[in-house]
């Protein structure tokens, strides 16, 4: 319960202050997506699925209230990414922060691959200078990785209490 707790908590207090910034830096095509390091970070930490997918779908929910697009795209696209990773979780060795900043690029750059999918079966246009928006934000989502999986597993750990039965 408390990498869902952590992650909704992260997504809340981050994507407004980011939301808000944004205009003002000049960086409104390529963005840090913050929701999705927390997505992903849920998807590789080892808690129970169910929550990781409500944890999913909370930072996506926020996700698309604070980004003003379609209702429920970015909801949709963090249970299909979370889905994805969880199903090749095997595969992949995300032990640490390098690891998983390397992971939040790819996954930036799957989630825009989805969302192109989406907008080309249900009939809509894509924006056609998209490209260096979806490259930028990549690199700043993989660039924000380490930092945010840091974050993250110290705060973690630090509202998970040890079972007071185990031996030392």
């Amino acid at each position: 319960m408390a990498p869902l707790l952590v992650a909704a908590a992260l997504c809340l207090i981050c994507l407004p202050i980011e939301a808000a910034l944004l205009p003002f830096l000049g960086l409104s095509t390529a963005r840090a997506d913050l929701a999705l390091c927390a997505v992903l970070w849920l998807a590789v930490a080892q808690d129970g699925v169910v929550e990781g997918a409500v944890g999913a779908y909370v930072c996506g929910t926020v996700a698309d209230l604070l980004y003003a697009v379609h209702p429920g795209l970015f909801a949709l696209l963090a249970l299909l990414l979370y889905t994805l990773v969880r199903v090749f979780a095997g595969a992949l060795d995300v032990r640490g922060p390098w690891g998983f900043s390397a992971l939040c690029g790819l996954g930036a750059l799957l989630q825009s691959g989805l969302a192109r999918l989406l907008f080309s079966v249900s009939g809509q246009t894509w924006p056609a200078g998209a490209l260096p928006g979806i490259l930028g934000g990549a690199a700043l989502t993989a660039a924000c990785g380490a930092p945010v999986w840091m974050a993250l597993s110290w705060s973690t750990r630090a509202l998970t209490r040890e079972d007071p039965s185990l031996l030392r």
